[in-house]
């Protein structure tokens, strides 16, 4: 069935394998199935609208409202919602139950839900198990992380993202098993390296695209357990390391010389667009070891999925970013452990669960916010099982005639502007386009650094030689954006173990020309 998307007008088609995905993802209630219909968007305009609902990045200062005391959140201090620390959102001190409201049949779903969704406490930030990592978000198990997002198992890591399992490493995305990275992105099991993309099991090398078992090369593509190579050409040792050292990598001339020379030799050579490993009936990019999948990116473990990102351990996971070891999921952000959940986002250790924010180990809950451990809840309201299944078909039918049932939230539920999100990241907009289509946007979504000055990145010095412990009392200011940044101790300090020269943007102006090239 071919239909057009409501929002960018791009024909797409619904198949006879979504409708039957569809069907199965539909709530059973007192015996009788309540189906989800077929999408109004198209996939890209699917996953804009989830993303819209994910600030993994964007951090602020404020007041957690249960202590009083200053916290890190993902909420700037302005939002109308409810933010507490993670250790006072997990404590006893507090039960979303009491946040409950009674069903207004007179008044719009949406409304309902945003109402609730603002008064019930958000967590500042979601990590578990961190040390001195206080900068950081969907952060688990990591030790001496600042300024990085969905990161697990990672010690001493920088300006890095979506990524596991790392030591020493900074300005690093889509990497693994990793150790003293710098600006890699799609990287497995490689150590000591700079500019790596999509190599597996390389050391010591520079600007490799698609190379695996290397060591000791530079500006190299698609190789395989290749020694002392320079721009695919074999060299002596000392030949390779005067060849090195002529660009003067310690120097910001000499890097961007490097970085310039290493695009135009991948414009020039042939190579691999497509990275899927031991997977059967795929479509998609960056997957491993999956099968029966449409349009699946940066993901592992896959069976029966489609228009999913950075999923893993998932079975019939249907429009779904940031989820493990899920079954059933529908039109999700950043769940896991779930089975029959659609229309959510936060939400974990749950079943038969729709349109729920941040519920944990919750059964046949609709529409609810900060639930842990609850079954049979509208609204955060607790009903029998018989009163749950004699309500929820009302609300249903209520929703299809307003014309949501079946749909994600809309923008405007969104607590966070646009410019704020992953949607940003993936989908990038200006001010003015975004405004087009009615997104909120913050202008303000920096803290001006507490330093003594400014120094602007093009007058930095060259060389990391040169560089002075004085500039961790000064800010630079982005070269490309303006946006003030400062260089902490550590970050130095790994700058001068590995001689690279100082960074002239702004963290997040690098993330992004990391995310354009991939």
């Amino acid at each position: 069935m071919s239909t057009v998307c409501s929002n960018c007008a791009t024909p797409f088609i619904t198949t006879d394998t979504d409708r039957a995905f569809h069907q199965k993802a539909s709530p059973i209630i007192g015996g009788k199935t309540y189906s989800i219909p077929s999408p109004t968007l198209c996939p890209p305009c699917r996953m804009q609208r989830r993303l819209m609902f994910r600030n993994q990045q964007t951090l602020y200062r404020r007041t957690c409202d249960l202590s009083g005391k200053s916290i890190i959140s993902i909420y700037s201090p302005e939002k109308d919602q409810a933010v507490y620390s993670p250790v006072e959102w997990w404590s006893d001190k507090w039960d979303a139950v009491t946040y409950a409201q009674d069903i207004d049949w007179d008044r719009p779903f949406l409304e309902q839900f945003k109402a609730l969704m603002r008064k019930v406490p958000h967590l500042g930030v979601l990590v578990s198990n961190t040390d001195n990592s206080d900068f950081t978000n969907q952060s688990y198990n990591t030790k001496n992380c600042y300024l990085s997002s969905a990161i697990k198992d990672c010690e001493d890591v920088l300006y890095s993202q979506n990524s596991n399992k790392l030591d020493d490493c900074m300005d690093a995305s889509y990497c693994f098993h990793s150790e003293l990275l710098y600006e890699c992105t799609d990287t497995h099991d490689s150590y000591g390296s700079c500019a790596l993309h999509h190599c597996i099991n390389c050391s010591d090398s520079f600007f490799l695209f698609d190379c695996i078992g290397c060591r000791d090369c530079f500006g190299c593509i698609g190789l395989r357990q290749q020694q002392y190579h320079f721009f695919n050409q074999r060299c002596e040792p000392e030949e390779y390391a005067r060849k090195v050292a002529a660009y003067g990598l310690h120097t910001h001339e000499g890097m961007q010389k490097a970085v310039a020379d290493f695009r135009k030799f991948l414009g020039q050579t042939d190579h691999e667009t497509s990275f899927m490993i031991q997977c059967e009936n795929v479509t998609g990019n960056n997957i491993k070891t999956s099968r029966n999948c449409v349009e699946c990116y940066d993901s592992l473990d896959l069976e029966d999925c489609a228009y999913s990102t950075w999923i893993f351990g998932c079975k019939d996971a249907v429009d779904c970013y940031g989820m493990g070891e899920s079954e059933i999921a529908y039109e999700c952000v950043g769940v896991e452990e779930v089975q029959k959940v659609a229309f959510s986002f936060g939400t974990s250790s749950s079943h038969d669960c729709y349109y729920t924010d941040l519920c944990f180990q919750c059964a046949h809950c609709f529409g609810c916010v900060g639930l842990r451990r609850k079954k049979y809840c509208i609204f955060n309201k607790e009903y029998t099982q018989e009163e749950y299944e004699s309500l929820l078909p009302r609300l249903i039918d209520k929703m299809q005639k307003e014309r949501i049932w079946g749909e994600f939230f809309p923008a405007e539920i969104s607590a966070f502007a646009y410019n704020e999100t992953k949607a940003q990241e993936i989908f990038p907009l200006t001010k003015e386009q975004a405004a087009d289509k009615n997104y909120l946007w913050k202008d303000d979504i920096d803290e001006v650094p507490v330093v003594e000055k400014i120094i602007p990145g093009d007058r930095l010095p060259s060389s990391i030689d040169d560089i002075p412990d004085d500039l961790l009392q000064w800010a630079v200011s982005c070269e490309v954006s303006g946006r003030p940044f400062r260089i902490t101790k550590s970050e130095l300090a790994f700058y001068r173990k590995r001689r690279l020269p100082v960074p002239h943007c702004h963290p997040d102006m690098r993330l992004r020309n990391r995310m354009s090239e991939r």
